[in-house]
């Protein structure tokens, strides 16, 4: 479902159902500078009700879908199924000034639809996803793989002003790829990761792993207008990577970051 709670909180601007005959999860919102969202998750339905799509059919059991609501909610932009013979989920989503967006995710398909890829194969059984819609929806500017040989988990993702990407997750990968780490090792189970796409989405500006010794996620990221990205997440880890802390020290099984 996608609703919308005016400024006071007293009633609904618009309140709408969303889906098919399976399951259907909404999973992110962003907004444009007109108010038009776009949202992205999964859905095991075929019959989701596509507008204007770049891939009109599922074509495996779960599959993103990226949705964009006019700002009234009279009617669907477009709304486009994206995956391919695996499981695809869409985990994040965000929009730039231009009304472009930037979905984050993480899919077990080995034929994703890619364009001008930095990674252009899965390889491993889960990798995660980065992908960029124009504002109409009727083309994929770059969508490319990210991950290693282990399970990578795609979580969240931000744009800055110059349409740079920058995005956040989760792997089990030892061969994760890096540029310019400021950690270049997994040193634990699972670490999370940091990493920052060009504007083209043809290269990585930067990337990292971050975490200790124990089991290390992170859920969401932002950037502000110095370009400087924010990450937060959980972690088990009694050594992650701390600088000028707040709480220098895991205080339980597990922290936030």
């Amino acid at each position: 479902f996608v609703t919308k709670i005016n400024g006071a909180g007293a009633a609904l601007t618009y309140s709408t159902y969303l889906g098919g005959s399976g399951e259907d999860l909404g999973l992110s919102i962003a907004l444009d500078t007109a108010g038009n969202a776009y949202i992205t998750g999964y859905t095991s339905s075929n019959d989701f009700g596509t507008r204007a799509p770049i891939q009109g059919t599922s074509k495996g059991g779960l599959e993103v879908f990226v949705t964009k609501v006019l700002a009234d909610a009279s009617d669907l932009a477009f709304n486009t199924y994206f995956g391919g013979n695996g499981s695809d989920t869409g985990n994040a989503i965000a929009v730039d000034n231009g009304g472009n967006c930037y979905i984050i995710g993480a899919t077990t398909s080995t034929n994703l639809p890619t364009r001008n890829p930095i990674q252009p194969t899965n390889r491993g059984s889960l990798d995660a996803f980065v992908a960029k819609f124009n504002a109409t929806g009727t083309n994929i500017v770059y969508s490319t793989y990210m991950g290693g040989t282990f399970g990578d988990l795609g979580k969240g993702i931000a744009v800055d002003l110059a349409g740079s990407a920058f995005i956040t997750g989760s792997t089990f990968s030892d061969d994760f790829p890096t540029q310019t780490a400021f950690q270049g090792t997994n040193r634990g189970g699972g670490d999370a990761f940091v990493a920052r796409l060009n504007a083209a989405g043809t290269a990585l500006v930067y990337g990292s792993y971050l975490g200790g010794a124990g089991s290390d996620e992170a859920a969401a990221i932002t950037v502000d207008t110095a370009g400087n990205a924010y990450v937060v997440g959980n972690t088990a880890s009694g050594d992650f990577n701390t600088k000028n802390p707040l709480q220098a020290n895991n205080r339980g099984q597990q922290d936030v970051f």
